[in-house]
């Protein structure tokens, strides 16, 4: 074990450099390649990087004949200076204050989580340079046990002077906890996941930073390793085995530089303690949280080029930024790093299984404190999709209806098909066969078909399907009426239930705009967003956001609907046909909408890059009907780069709705996530085993093929049993039907015996 001694912890407080953030011209001759040293905080490829240094690497940057502008003079003064001053840290969590919560979380609920588990390490007795501890806690329903449940995994603080990623690592945990059992998404993961945190990577360098700045805005990086001095320690996420010290443009070998990756792969305390937690697990997922730059980065980090299943983890990378409108950057940041955690996560197979892991960048500058609770709650979706895509999980996207006239109305007399659209969540695996059950009696109705089967999905892929139920509207049902059905879909031994909503009724066009007439009554257009005819998908015009020129290189415009009635509605689809090209990655094409006039605006999917031929996006919108203030809009978001881009074009926006009232449950609703009641084989030798919500009593009875009850029994789930019939002996292969009755749900599944 190797120990610093207190008094030169001391002496290099007194003796802390001061920092700069400076602005490097990339149009000189210089690339991003020649910053290798410098931790860069802000890329525009082309045109400019800011890097963060200390005086004597201004220096340095002079002697290299690299040209630069200061940005901010004194960071740790000019932080600390923005400090609310209110207590240590600010809204930012200390050291002592996390694992105070951490601590009073497992005495609260000390079945779902953790006390804090010390991450043991190889060469330092299992301590860090300072003498401290690399932490972890885990959420999970049997949090003692080690079931066999998808892993998931979040990491915060690998650099010390990144607050608020200690911030959202705890208030995820928090989260967790007090939602347990009464939000059903909450309660569906902690009981079908295990969920690690590690909100504090680098507690040495946390800790220096607390005690050179306490009321925030130190500028430390690296963790306490003496090498270095005075700019001490390396740069636990350039210390990983995976490629470590490749080049010297994606880590340094000079331990004063702030990306020193350290004298060997995997040297330091903290970077063991995470690699020995990640090699005792299955993860499948992980996120790896820093600061700031508003990125979900994938692997590689080494170099160009996508990663083998860059397009699942691309999908995922969309769904995590849905709400947060960070960039995916599917070829890196733009600059090389090795030795990162998020490349060895991916990349080393040998000592491990495959992890699905991505860097989240969070917020626009490493100490932002008035930002702290935005930048924590713009990230509990990524944490949620994150959670999701370790296992199972089916989403919904779309539920409609086909009429057999064709004309877009459900008339009475008519059959209809259903239609779904299922996203599979799961970043690894596909769904295997989805089976499909509509349950609901109504007097309206005649239910033709009330199963089906959808093929399996890909790992982060949709399927749109016209499946076989079917339901016929009698006659004598009322027009402008609506009939809930619960909406079962089962997959991979769960059920994921829904209400969906069967309008009857005539189909309104609510908006119907291909701008040919030039007109757009109640819409409001800021900044430039006009008409155009050098592009459209039908006729002769479009809309878009700079008609006579490239976008601005800066700021915000958007194109807004007139307010919508929706409150007499019980279904709602939009559609609209766009093409464009923006800045990959720093400039967005948002659609965005709100359910009231005093209600925030919510994106529900964005854009970036180039669309060079039209394409048609489609939205439910039946959860906003009821309400009477709705409204759309088409938002440009540009940052600061300069651009020479056309921008994005808007054609044939359609919204159609239903009216109706509907009396019972919600509209596309998730209602439950729950195990499968049932035997989970559909193909065995003889054996089944019994899921469904613990300690479920059920009772079994299997028919053969002719409808002869053959066996039955009765158990507790979950449980096995060894098909036989009513003597006790085994039955003979062939095809059965099981039916598993509890008190609350009846379920039939064809099983197939086999030798």
């Amino acid at each position: 074990m190797r120990r610093i001694p207190v008094f030169l912890l001391l002496t290099a407080g007194l003796m802390s450099a001061k920092w700069y953030q400076v602005k490097v011209p990339l149009n000189q001759g210089i690339t991003v390649h020649d910053l290798g040293d410098f931790d860069v905080v802000n890329l525009k490829p082309g045109f400019e990087a800011e890097i963060v240094v200390t005086e004597s690497e201004l220096d340095k940057l002079t002697e290299q004949g690299i040209p630069y502008t200061v940005v901010i003079d004194d960071m740790e003064t000019y932080y600390e200076s923005r400090m609310s001053g209110t207590s240590p840290f600010g809204d930012y969590y200390t050291c002592t204050e996390a694992y105070a919560i951490l601590d009073s979380l497992h005495e609260k609920y000390p079945d779902i989580i953790s006390e804090r588990m010390v991450l043991p390490n190889d060469d330092f007795d299992d301590l860090t340079w300072d003498g401290n501890y690399v932490y972890a806690v885990k959420i999970s329903d049997n949090v003692d046990v080690e079931e066999d449940e998808p892993e998931v995994l979040y990491t915060g603080l690998h650099h010390a002077r990144e607050p608020i990623t200690v911030n959202i690592c705890v208030e995820w945990a928090r989260w967790l906890c007090e939602c347990y059992t009464t939000d059903p998404l909450v309660t569906y993961l902690v009981n079908n996941r295990q969920i690690w945190m590690i909100p504090i990577v680098n507690p040495d360098g946390y800790l220096y930073n607390e005690s050179t700045f306490p009321a925030g805005g130190g500028m430390h990086r690296k963790n306490r390793n003496p090498a270095g001095y005075p700019n001490r320690g390396v740069d636990i996420n350039r210390n990983y085995p995976y490629m470590w010290g490749l080049d010297d443009q994606g880590s340094s070998p000079n331990p004063q530089s702030q990306t020193y990756r350290g004298s060997a792969p995997g040297s330091e305390p903290e970077t063991q303690s995470v690699m020995n937690l990640c090699k005792e697990h299955e993860f499948v997922a992980a996120i790896n949280f820093h600061s700031h730059a508003d990125l979900f980065i994938p692997p590689w980090g080494y170099r160009s080029g996508a990663c083998e299943d860059s397009v699942a983890i691309y999908n995922w990378g969309e769904a995590c930024t849905r709400q947060n409108l960070y960039g995916v950057t599917p070829d890196g940041l733009g600059y090389r790093t090795n030795g990162d955690a998020t490349d060895w996560m991916y990349g080393d197979t040998e000592v491990k299984s495959r992890i699905f892991p991505a860097t989240v960048e969070v917020g626009d500058e490493f100490w932002q404190e008035y930002a702290v609770k935005e930048h924590v709650a713009e990230n509990f979706p990524l944490l949620i999709a994150t959670a999701k895509a370790a296992g199972p999980y089916l989403e919904l996207k779309k539920a409609g209806w086909v009429d057999e006239n064709g004309n877009g109305n459900i008339s009475p007399g008519e059959t209809l098909n259903l239609v779904l659209g299922i996203y599979n969540m799961n970043l690894r695996d596909e769904t295997g066969g989805i089976n499909v059950e509509l349950e609901g009696e109504d007097s309206r109705i005649e239910l033709l078909t009330s199963s089906a089967s959808i093929p399996s999905i890909g790992p982060q892929q949709s399927s749109l399907i016209q499946t076989d139920i079917q339901v016929k509207v009698l006659t004598a049902a009322p027009v402008d009426s609506a009939i809930a059905f619960d909406l079962i879909l089962t997959a991979a031994g769960h059920e994921y239930v829904h209400t969906v909503i069967l309008p009857v009724g005539d189909r309104e066009l609510l908006i119907n705009e291909d701008f040919d007439d030039q007109n757009c009554e109640g819409w409001y257009a800021t900044g430039d967003w006009g008409f155009t005819n050098s592009y459209s998908h039908s006729r002769s015009y479009s809309m878009t956001d700079s008609p006579f020129s490239t976008y601005p290189d800066s700021g915000s415009s958007y194109f807004r609907s007139p307010k919508l009635d929706l409150s007499e509605y019980v279904f709602a689809e939009f559609s609209f046909w766009h093409r464009g090209s923006l800045q990959k990655g720093r400039d967005w094409g948002i659609f965005e909408v709100k359910e009231s006039a005093d209600a925030e605006w919510k994106p529900l999917k964005h854009w970036s890059g180039s669309m060079d031929a039209w394409q048609e996006e489609h939205f439910d919108l039946t959860r906003f009907c009821g309400t009477e203030e709705f409204q759309m809009r088409f938002r440009l978001y540009a940052d600061t780069a300069t651009q020479v881009l056309d921008g994005w074009y808007l054609d044939d926006i359609e919204l159609a709705a239903f009216r109706g009232k509907v009396t019972t449950g919600g509209i596309s609703e998730l209602t439950d996530i729950r195990p499968m009641l049932g035997p989970l084989e559909g193909l065995t030798k003889g054996n089944l085993y019994f899921s469904g919500p613990e300690g479920t009593e059920v009772k079994v009875e299997v028919f053969d093929a002719s409808g002869r009850r053959v066996a039955q029994v009765a158990g507790i789930t979950p449980f096995s049993w060894q098909m036989s019939d009513l003597k006790g002996i085994r039955l003979p292969r062939g095809i059965y039907f099981v039916n598993t009755i509890s008190p609350s749900r009846q379920t039939a599944r064809k099983i197939v015996l086999t030798d």
